[in-house]
């Protein structure tokens, strides 16, 4: 969403004339919002607060998971314990925990923020939900304040609000990229296994085989990322991102019989076309000056290793499609390799 965040946080601020002791807690309307974090520090907190054990190590229960339904039921209850007890985690400064590392951010204050701005699973409560918007990290708060002034209480109810679409750090940009992404893989997932089910199962077992050349290329293609800088995460991220949604399309589209539109000369001169890409990518990276080359910038062996991935999936794509869409078999496969000689033209 692109805001100017500097006008329009003075702006409000500015608009603000009613103090948070003017209203009761969680019915206080937008207009009546300090836009200041020192505002929220004494709401108070709810009683369930009080009972929970300060843990010994980071918890691995993963509030985010159970807040969003990701590889589990949506529980918000379950989602409300966990996050209480990874606030305490992050207060107590226990670092991540190895099995859940993005419920290190994406997690405690943050999750929690979410529960009570939305009221899942229990009273809405904005006061509250800001003040651990402010815990998690205050320049979000800050960026998300003057959305947050623009909503009425019918605004709310129409969907969930993500502080995680305000985040105002490199890391929790990161972590908020990532959390995204998990959700979005989650939904995939759950097509992809509906889809299955109504496979017979040679298909089964090639979709399979599918299914884990893809992950095994979108693993590797993160070396054909470029690494440096501090927003490597969000550019390796965003580039997967990128190429799962593509897959994702692609599986829909071709289960509702809409197949690739090619022209003649694509469909004959595909394997061609990447053949000359690839050649030329390579010696570009090979040729490359080293005062232009930097930790973390891709490689001619790191473009190698990839193709070398991506052929293999290629090869799954071909053979699941010739049994699952043989009408349109050598369309799909043509269309898999034009998207490869796409990427590779925006590798240097």
């Amino acid at each position: 969403m692109s805001r100017d965040h500097c006008a329009q946080f003075i702006a409000f601020a500015l608009a603000v004339v009613v103090g948070l002791a003017a209203a009761a807690p969680g019915q206080s309307t937008p207009a009546e919002l300090p836009a200041d974090c020192s505002a929220y520090t004494s709401v108070p907190l709810p009683a369930e607060a009080a009972g929970v054990a300060e843990p010994k190590s980071p918890p691995d229960c993963a509030s985010y998971r159970s807040y969003r339904g990701i590889g589990r039921p949506v529980n918000y209850s379950d989602s409300r314990a966990c996050a209480w007890r990874e606030r305490l985690a992050q207060q107590a400064d226990l670092g991540q925990n190895p099995n859940e590392p993005t419920a290190w951010v994406v997690g405690g204050p943050l999750i929690l923020a979410d529960i009570y701005f939305n009221g899942a699973g229990v009273k809405r409560n904005v006061p509250l939900a800001l003040r651990f918007a402010c815990e998690a990290e205050e320049a979000m708060a800050r960026l998300a304040f003057p959305e947050i002034a623009k909503l009425s209480d019918s605004d709310r109810a129409l969907g969930q609000f993500e502080f995680c679409d305000y985040a105002a750090t490199t890391v929790t940009m990161t972590f908020c990229s990532g959390y995204e992404m998990q959700v979005e893989e989650d939904r995939r997932s759950r097509y992809f296994s509906k889809i299955r089910s109504s496979m017979p199962s040679e298909q089964q077992s090639a979709f399979d085989k599918l299914l884990a050349a893809q992950n095994a290329y979108i693993k590797a293609h993160r070396s054909e990322v470029d690494q440096g800088g501090t927003i490597r995460g969000i550019r390796t991220i965003g580039s997967i991102g990128i190429l799962n949604d593509e897959f994702h399309t692609e599986i829909v589209h071709f289960e509702r019989k809409k197949w690739p539109v090619l022209s003649g000369a694509q469909l004959k001169g595909a394997d061609g076309m990447l053949r000359r890409q690839y050649e030329k990518t390579l010696q570009q990276l090979r040729d490359r000056p080293k005062d232009e080359t930097w930790e973390g910038s891709v490689t001619a062996s790191n473009l190698a290793s990839v193709q070398g991935t991506w052929e293999a999936y290629r090869d799954a794509w071909e053979a699941f499609a010739r049994l699952r869409y043989p009408t349109a078999a050598d369309a799909i496969g043509a269309e898999i390799i034009l998207e490869r000689y796409r990427l590779l033209k925006t590798i240097n």
